[in-house]
């Protein structure tokens, strides 16, 4: 079966549209800069060789939305995602909670 090629459709932006394309177009490149930053904080704190650190691959690897997971785990996005950047540690009932949602055990070795 072939592919649909997608169709482009053209036409000359209102004065207005200008404007609001110029006014996100600056937004991004003001908030790119941090973006980045946070990014490299989460595949940083992504690679710890520590409990958090596989409990950030666990998230990243699971199926689940962070909204859906920071939910069935009881906590608000925004503490994940520090979570995830390193920024924040979380209590033990909370990795508690997030292992449950993630479907992790703890095995000891030793």
């Amino acid at each position: 079966m072939d592919k649909p090629k997608a169709r482009r459709i053209t036409r000359e932006l209102s004065p207005e549209e200008q404007k609001r394309l110029g006014r996100q177009q600056k937004q991004v490149a003001a908030e790119l800069p941090d973006m980045a930053a946070r990014d490299q904080m989460r595949q940083e704190a992504r690679e710890e060789a520590t409990l958090s650190g596989e409990m950030r691959r666990a998230i990243h690897a699971s199926a689940l939305s962070l909204s859906a997971i920071a939910d069935q785990a009881g906590i608000a996005p925004s503490v994940l995602d520090d979570f995830l950047t390193g920024e924040r540690t979380l209590r033990s009932d909370v990795m508690d909670r997030l292992a449950s949602v993630l479907g992790c055990q703890l095995n000891r070795t030793g």
